[in-house]
Formats: structure tokens, C-alpha cells, sequence
């Protein structure tokens, strides 16, 4: 699956994870939207003598830049393949720029940029956002295209070319026309997937899957039935101090703060859903929550993250996790922080090859099955392992990424910037109302408080 220049396109097949967020995007589209697209966004503070009209410049050069550096921002997706053209000219260059860099004048924040104006992907290309109003900046991209992490290390390459925008155009290393050889391999290509899967592998990926295909009951929350509408994003902040005693807490308890946050995310949702008329108590918590695959890879562009020469790219998956939603606190996330912590390398296991038919057979599943209704989390982990606070005479004050829901889920990201845990919602509001997610994010706060000892 290693990229070829043929004619005036360099190209590439789709790997299986490209096959499924195609899969996924293309849901929305009888909509007129997309699922799961996503943005990720900082809040900055240019010093005060640098106008305005300055500050915009040197954004929209770096982001063309950027498409040197990085230019998978600018392939586009085909029905079997990733394609890229390069650039012929600096006047090509000039001309994507226009078409991609977009100075939002009519929005007051990202968050409402991409709540009431976004519903599908802008451009066949990543896109960057500029809010003057509040000085957020934005990129935005389909999810075939990039993860989340992969976002953070994108924004920090622009971030470290902001820096160094002072004096224009922005430097760089690579040449107009010469940019495909930054094109990143995927991730079979990186770790050297076999073509063929051993049945052993296809075997596994199906026990994988059983417990989604057997009939068996599982909990979620109640909603209300509609066709989807705007992706709305709601966030809580965790005070430094009371962020300091969550860890502490865990610490004590040997577990990772992810562990006890979806421990207390199902024992919330458990409490609405037994609520309910329909509720089975043999109904079990099913869901799946992302690994990042970069840390197993051997090349050193994924593994070592004072690079992101391969930002742009999936290097991520998603393993079941099912569990007992009528356990003790401390059992689930006892059971979560096993689950976690487990090792995905190489060297202790045969996962990464297992990935392969284990997606392939995933994306079927879930184009065909009916939507659920459980809260999924995806834990970003420590901001600042990708961003810095400043850049250069540029401050940083804030970073946060969404993606659009068309599904009835509410999607939770965690994240601390700061020294604050951020943990952010993201939801349609066809199917719920904001009160209801509110305190449903009340109740999973509090309840991962008590079971903690932590007080405010």
C-alpha cells in the first residue's frame, strides 16, 4: 500500500482504516453532513503591536506552508484510493491557499463556526479557519484524513512555523513540486503487514466482534427520535487544584485517570438507563475506545513526538470494551485500567496484525447495524505532550477539538491543558436536550468525585 507516482498523481490504495471512516463520513451524506468531522483549534495572543491585518498574513503563510511539510492536507479521497497532485507553481501553491485559508468573520468562536456553519467538510482539502473576533485558529479535516492526535501534532507544526513567521514567506525545507516525498506511508506500509492475514488473525478479529453481534442487550441513554441536526459541544473544567487531587487520588489506587473517568461514565449512564421501561438487567456497558498506535510504531517519524513529519495520518484503533455495568466502582476500574495499560507492541503480541481483519470485518458491522446509544470517551491525554504554551511572540491559551455527531452518542473527549482536566461533549441536538447532557455530565463529575474522595 506504498504510494506511486503514476502521470500527473501520486496514489495510494485505501488501508482498512481509511475504508472505515470513508464508511462513516459517507453515513451522513443523504444529509448533507458528515460524520465525524473533525476540528481542532487554539486560542492565541499575539503581542499587541502586531496588527491585525499582519496577523492574518502571516497565518494564511504559514498554512501554505504547511502544504509543503505536509501534503496529505491536500490529497483527496477516491472511491478505492488517496490521491495528491502536486504543485506545478508557486501560483498553484498561492491558489490552494485562497481556496483553503478562510478568514471567518461571521462566527464569534470556533465552537460556533463548527456547530451552525460546518456540516460537511469545507473543501476536498483541510482547511484552516481564522476567527479574528476571538483569535482562534482552526484546521479542519474529514476523520479518513487524520486522528486525534494527529491533529494536536499538526497544530503544533503550524505553531512552530507561526514562530518563525516574522519575517515572510515562512521557511522551509522543501521545495514547490517537490512536497509528495513528505506523503506518509500507512501504517501496514510502517510496520510491515503481511498482504494475506493468517487465519488465525481473521479468527481472532471474529471473537473480537462477537459480543456486538450475539443479540445481547446493552445499556445506553434514552433519546429522542429525529433525524440528526447540528453537532452541539459542551465542556467542563476541573480546577488545577482539584485536577492535582483526581491524580493523586488515582495514583493511590494504581490507576490512570482515564480509568476511573469511564468507570464513572458507565455507572452514570447505568443510572439513566435503569430508568427506564425497557431496561434489562443483563444489559452490559458495549463500546469501544481508541488506542494510539503510534508509540508501536518502529519508524522513528510516529514514534518519537518531537516529530510530526507523519501528523497527517491514522495511527490509531478502536478495541471493544464491554464490561458489567451492575459492578463496583473500584471493579470496573480496576478492569478499565487492565484494559488501558495493556501493550499493543510487536514484541507482546500479535494485535496490530489482528488490526487489519478486525477493522475490515468492524466496518461491515457497523454500516449495517443500527445506531447505539452509549457514551463513548476518547482520552487526548496531557495537551502540552503535543503543544506548547507559546510559540515564538505568540502565547497559547487555550486548545480544544470536536468532531460532528450524527449518531445518537454522546462522544466525551478528556484532555488536560494547563494543569485542568477538559472533558468535552459532543452531541446532536436532535436527540438530546442540553439540560439532559448537562446534568448527565453533573452526574458523571460527581460521581467520579465521590468514588475518588476528592472534594471541592
Amino acid at each position: 500500500m506504498s504510494w506511486t507516482n503514476e502521470g500527473a498523481y501520486w496514489r495510494r490504495p485505501l488501508d482498512c482504516h481509511d475504508k472505515l471512516f470513508q464508511s462513516i463520513a459517507a453515513a451522513g451524506a443523504p444529509l448533507g453532513r458528515e460524520h465525524w468531522l473533525m476540528a481542532g483549534w487554539l486560542r492565541l495572543i499575539f503581542p499587541s503591536a502586531v496588527e491585525s491585518a499582519v496577523r492574518e498574513q502571516r497565518l494564511r503563510a504559514v498554512w501554505s506552508a504547511m502544504r509543503l511539510l505536509h501534503p496529505d492536507i491536500a490529497l483527496t479521497l477516491q472511491a478505492n484510493e488517496k490521491q495528491y497532485k502536486p504543485l506545478a507553481n508557486d501560483e498553484a501553491l498561492r491558489q490552494w491557499t485562497d481556496d483553503t485559508f478562510r478568514v471567518e468573520t461571521g462566527a464569534c468562536s470556533v465552537d460556533e463556526l463548527f456547530s451552525r456553519q460546518l456540516k460537511v467538510a469545507p473543501s476536498p482539502y483541510a482547511t484552516c479557519h481564522w476567527v479574528p473576533v476571538c483569535s482562534e485558529v482552526a484546521i479542519v479535516s474529514p476523520h479518513w484524513r487524520i486522528d486525534g492526535r494527529g491533529l494536536l501534532m499538526l497544530l503544533h507544526s503550524f505553531m512552530d512555523l507561526l514562530a518563525r513567521s516574522a519575517t515572510l514567506p515562512v521557511p522551509t525545507a522543501v521545495a514547490v513540486g517537490a512536497e509528495a516525498t513528505n506523503l506518509v506511508p500507512t501504517l501496514d506500509t510502517v510496520i510491515g503487514v503481511p498482504e494475506i492475514p493468517k487465519e488465525e488473525w481473521v479468527r481472532k478479529a471474529d471473537d473480537m466482534l462477537a459480543p456486538f453481534l450475539d443479540g445481547s442487550p446493552a445499556i445506553g441513554l434514552p433519546i429522542t427520535p429525529a433525524l440528526p441536526r447540528d453537532t452541539v459541544r459542551m465542556e467542563t473544567v476541573f480546577p488545577k487544584a482539584v485536577t492535582i487531587a483526581l491524580r493523586e487520588a488515582c495514583r493511590a489506587r494504581g490507576l490512570r485517570l482515564t480509568a476511573a473517568l469511564h468507570a464513572s461514565l458507565v455507572q452514570e449512564t447505568t443510572r439513566y438507563y435503569s430508568q427506564g421501561a425497557t431496561a434489562d438487567p443483563a444489559a452490559k456497558y458495549k463500546s469501544w475506545a481508541a488506542f494510539d498506535l503510534r508509540k508501536y510504531c518502529p519508524s522513528s517519524f510516529d514514534n518519537n513526538r518531537s516529530s510530526t513529519a507523519h501528523a497527517a495520518s491514522l495511527r490509531l484503533v478502536a478495541l471493544p470494551l464491554i464490561t458489567d455495568p451492575t459492578a463496583s466502582w473500584d471493579a470496573m476500574a480496576a478492569a478499565f485500567q487492565a484494559y488501558y495499560t495493556q501493550s499493543l507492541a510487536l514484541a507482546d503480541s500479535d494485535a496490530l496484525f489482528v488490526r487489519v481483519p478486525y477493522v475490515e470485518k468492524a466496518t461491515s458491522m457497523l454500516a449495517k447495524g443500527a445506531p447505539t446509544t452509549e457514551p463513548n470517551l476518547s482520552n487526548l491525554g496531557v495537551m502540552e505532550e503535543y503543544l506548547q504554551p507559546s510559540y515564538g511572540d505568540v502565547e497559547v491559551r487555550n486548545a480544544a477539538l470536536a468532531v460532528q455527531m450524527l449518531s445518537p452518542q454522546l462522544y466525551v473527549h478528556a484532555w488536560s491543558w494547563g494543569g485542568e482536566l477538559r472533558v468535552s461533549i459532543c452531541y446532536n441536538e436532535a436527540f438530546y436536550h442540553e439540560q439532559f447532557v448537562r446534568e448527565w455530565l453533573e452526574g458523571l463529575e460527581a460521581n467520579m468525585l465521590k468514588n475518588l474522595d476528592v472534594t471541592t
